[in-house]
């Protein structure tokens, strides 16, 4: 049940919002900065295009486990 809330809450969020946040993978993962929308996975899925800070990398990642992530600062 929580991963299909977690589903419809990604499908109601303004992904402008995240752009420029800074959160973590997990409480003691590695911090990311959020720095814009992506192409969605191919079931549907919204994606962002996460910039990874402590190996300078970016990739895309699901908005709902964006969502899930705690927030930096």
């Amino acid at each position: 049940m929580a991963t299909a809330a977690r589903a419809m809450e990604a499908d109601m969020v303004d992904m402008g919002v995240l752009i420029g946040s800074i959160r973590r993978f997990g409480l003691e993962g590695p911090p990311y900065e959020i720095i814009g929308p992506s192409a969605a996975s191919p079931m549907g899925e919204p994606h962002m295009r996460i910039h990874l800070l402590q190996s300078n990398e970016d990739v895309d990642y699901p908005v709902r486990d964006i969502l899930a992530d705690p927030v930096e600062g």
